[in-house]
């Protein structure tokens, strides 16, 4: 194992504050994001090329440079050409790491390469993505070492035992930083329907009974789609609201305009924050997000086997990504278990990943076996979304960098994470979790029911009961701000409930069993608005043509004349006063029985 070098920060909160430039020839430890980095790269005087993971990264350090003045080149798929580049005059150039060896190839051509230094930013990314772009990490790895000097960075280190092993030998420095804040992570986990939960809790900032605005990280374009149209269905929702923060592709688009409308569409990260944001895996690392107001929401489904790089691994990066947020040390993470985040020990999970490229082998082997008769199962394989394979045009390989990947995200997942082993508990258990000189306090937090009001903004039937319950626990809460505005859409979407609340009160509502028919006729009897007539008639609420027996006509009327403080007898002749009636007799259970049929109903007037 390399010793790792330590720098001190002594007091300071941002890197060019003690750092004219970063080390050369070592993987650099930042420990924190937001402590500017990549600003240091962008603004010193030396050449440099900055390499990173993604489009996004680079539109939004363009915005930033532009801002300050800096010239910057850019370069990926839609950015600089050959031409423009070797016309570029600057000291400072942006670029994928797919695009990194065409960047080298043409400062070779220009005989100036070792006059630049190369700068691997969110150097973490190497590990997975070795295991899902392969090209873009050879990329790298051939070329890293032709510059003057070079520096890979990042805030989340790999775990020595898991780096690719041609990045070993590099050595470490890391930034001893003395006031780094706690982050509080309040969790829950929740065995399904987490899209649903998301989707209330998005409509909570837009309707005004959450605070501030929510920017939601889950690493699926399909996933955002089922959350938006879940809120939707409720009719509660405006596209003004919504922000959608993606690789910015035909694809995703197609997929967000099918789950919604053509009102939703994919914005850059550096675009004007909405009530609901939402960002995939191209904004996790190294974007900058500006908001005062911004609440930070994890969501991860491990049941979706689609989804490549689960967002618990990086939650590091996503903490402070809001860089200006009052909330910045506190994150919300809604999460259902996956293959990392589970109750087996490092042990068991190695061998599940070895097993796992025993069975890649195999596949590749039976993949170039077939021959082109079976074209339909080469299709297949090649298909198969795994990370254990690597797909050339027509070739399958087996990706043996994958086991750096699995087994680094599961250290990582347990490194971060405060993670019960006993099998007894939820995954993550209460308790402060360090972790790369920062401490995570762990809370769990109560789960959002899909009932009652929640099922209501969803677009769902909630049972009366549950809603009347919801409701009331809203009206009889301490006044306040957020208060008032659930109080607001209860009189609006709940007229019923919100009334009787106020004539009759909850524990009258209680005594009723919160039944809606009952509800109704407990206020009609109160009312004022109604003759004693009219609500006889309304309550006993009987169907033309129906048949029905004396005794239990007499039964209902005494029970009404009772409520309402009628001094009579009740007769089941009285209904001639209010309905026309056909005298009929029926044999119930062997006994005949007297009673009336319901012809027709009379006004009556007071």
């Amino acid at each position: 194992m390399i010793e790792e070098k330590i720098i001190e920060s002594n007091g300071c909160k941002y890197i060019r504050e003690f750092m004219e430039d970063l080390p050369d020839n070592v993987m650099f430890n930042k420990v924190t994001t937001g402590c500017g980095m990549t600003s240091l790269v962008l603004r010193n005087d030396l050449k440099y090329v900055l390499a990173v993971p993604f489009v996004s990264l680079i539109k939004n350090k363009e915005q930033w440079c532009k801002e300050e003045g800096i010239e910057l080149c850019s370069v990926y798929s839609g950015g600089a050409d050959e031409k423009a580049f070797k016309e570029f005059g600057g000291k400072k150039i942006i670029v994928t790491y797919d695009s990194l060896e065409k960047v080298t190839k043409w400062l070779e051509e220009m005989g100036d390469l070792k006059e630049w230094k190369l700068c691997i930013d969110e150097a973490h990314k190497m590990v997975d993505s070795a295991a899902f772009r392969p090209n873009a990490i050879d990329s790298i790895l051939n070329n890293y070492n032709k510059y003057k000097s070079f520096v890979f960075g990042t805030a989340t280190p790999i775990n020595d035992k898991y780096q690719l092993p041609s990045l070993k030998h590099i050595p470490k420095v890391k930034i001893q930083w003395d006031r780094l804040e706690q982050v509080n992570v309040n969790y829950c986990d929740y065995g399904e329907k987490i899209n649903d939960v998301a989707a209330v809790l998005a409509l909570g900032f837009i309707n005004g009974e959450r605070i501030g605005n929510a920017h939601i990280f889950i690493n699926s374009v399909r996933s955002i789609g089922d959350i938006i149209r879940k809120m939707l269905k409720g009719g509660f929702i405006s596209h003004c609201d919504i922000r959608i923060v993606c690789a910015d592709n035909s694809r995703n688009q197609n997929l967000i305009e099918t789950k919604t409308s053509k009102e939703y569409y994919i914005s850059p990260v550096g675009s004007e924050v909405k009530k609901v944001n939402f960002y995939t895996s191209t904004a996790f690392e190294g974007c900058d997000i500006y908001d005062e107001e911004g609440k930070t929401f994890i969501v991860t489904d491990g049941n979706k086997d689609c989804t490549k790089i689960d967002i618990v691994t990086v939650l590091p990066q996503i903490i402070g990504r809001i860089r200006n947020s009052r909330y910045n040390n506190t994150v919300d993470l809604i999460y259902t278990k996956n293959k990392y985040l589970c109750d087996i020990s490092e042990e068991d999970f190695t061998e599940q990943v070895l097993k796992n490229i025993s069975i890649a082998e195999n596949d590749v082997k039976i993949y170039n076996s077939l021959n082109s008769d079976e074209s339909n199962i080469r299709e297949a394989l090649i298909k198969y979304d795994s990370p254990f394979f690597i797909v050339d045009g027509d070739q399958l390989l087996v990706n043996e960098n994958a086991w750096y990947n699995e087994m680094n995200n599961f250290t990582t997942m347990n490194n971060t994470y405060y993670v019960s082993k006993d099998g007894t508990k939820s995954t993550i258990v209460d308790g402060v979790k360090s972790y790369n000189g920062i401490e995570y306090d762990y809370n769990g937090i109560e789960k959002v029911q899909i009932k009652g009001l929640n099922k209501f903004r969803l677009g769902k039937t909630p049972s009366f009961k549950d809603l009347c319950l919801d409701c009331i626990e809203v009206l009889v809460g301490e006044a306040c701000l957020l208060r008032s505005a659930e109080i607001v859409n209860i009189k609006s979407n709940h007229p019923i409930i919100y009334k009787a609340y106020g004539v009759l009160g909850g524990e009258k509502m209680k005594a009723l069993k919160y039944r809606k028919k009952e509800i109704e006729n407990a206020m009609l009897i109160v009312s004022n608005d109604s003759s004693n007539s009219s609500k006889i008639v309304r309550i006993l609420n009987l169907r033309i043509g129906k048949w029905y027996s004396v005794s239990s006509i007499k039964f209902k009327l005494k029970a009404i004349y009772n409520d309402i403080d009628l001094s009579r007898t009740a007769k089941a002749t009285d209904l001639k006063k209010w309905f026309n009636l056909k005298e009929m007799s029926k044999r119930i259970e062997g006994k005949l029985m007297t009673g009336y049929v319901v012809v027709g109903e009379k006004v009556q007037f007071d």
